[in-house]
C-alpha cells in the first residue's frame, strides 16, 4: 500500500508533457489503475506506472529517460492468469512556446520491452510519436493535454521464430491530460 501511495504522491507532480524552460529538469509521468468484473464472474486487475525525468537543453529540446512497469491479473475458471511488463527507453522532445503561457511540442519515446504473460516470456521496443499542447501555470508547473500518437512496435516470445508487431495511429480518437513540473 506504500508503494502505490507513493506512486500516487509522485504522479501528481508527474503525469504528462512540458512547457519547455531552458536549463530545467522535467519530471512527469502516469499512474493508473483498471478493475474489471464480468458477467461470467471472472475479474480482471490492471495496474500502470510511468516515471519519466529529462533535462530541457534550451527552449525547444529536452531529452531524457522513461520508465514503465505493468502488472496485472486475470481470474478465470481455470485459475488466475498473472501478467507483467517493463519498458525503459530515451525520449527526445521539441517545443514551439507560441507565448509565455502555451507551447505546442511533439515527443519520440523509444522503448525496449519486456513482458510475461502467465510463464510465457517475451522481448521487443516500441517506438511513439505523440503531439501535445502545454499550458504554462505558476511555479514550473504546466498542465499538458495530448491527442493521439503514432507507435510500432515488434515483441517475439522466447522460442519463437517470429516477432508479433503492432501499428497504431489514433490521432483524434482519444486524448490525455497530465501536470509537469520544471525544477
Amino acid at each position: 500500500m506504500r508503494k502505490v501511495t507513493m506512486s500516487l504522491m509522485l504522479s501528481v507532480l508527474t503525469i504528462a508533457g512540458v512547457y519547455a524552460q531552458k536549463n530545467t529538469v522535467l519530471v512527469y509521468g502516469s499512474v493508473g489503475a483498471n478493475s474489471q468484473k464480468y458477467a461470467d464472474g471472472s475479474k480482471a486487475n490492471q495496474f500502470h506506472f510511468s516515471p519519466a525525468a529529462g533535462y530541457q537543453f534550451d527552449d525547444h529540446w529536452t531529452a531524457g529517460l522513461t520508465l514503465t512497469t505493468e502488472r496485472g491479473k486475470t481470474e478465470i475458471d481455470l485459475g488466475e492468469l498473472k501478467t507483467s511488463a517493463f519498458a525503459v527507453g530515451p525520449f527526445i522532445r521539441y517545443a514551439v512556446p507560441l507565448s509565455d503561457i502555451f507551447a505546442v511540442y511533439g515527443q519520440f519515446n523509444a522503448d525496449v520491452l519486456s513482458s510475461k504473460v502467465g510463464d510465457a516470456k517475451s522481448n521487443g521496443f516500441r517506438g511513439t510519436f505523440f503531439p501535445a499542447i502545454g499550458v504554462n501555470m505558476k511555479n514550473g508547473f504546466a498542465l499538458n493535454f495530448n491527442f493521439g500518437n503514432l507507435s510500432f512496435s515488434s515483441l517475439k516470445a522466447k522460442g519463437a521464430s517470429e516477432s508479433a508487431t503492432n501499428f497504431d495511429i489514433s490521432f483524434g480518437s482519444g486524448a490525455g491530460f497530465g501536470i509537469s513540473k520544471n525544477f
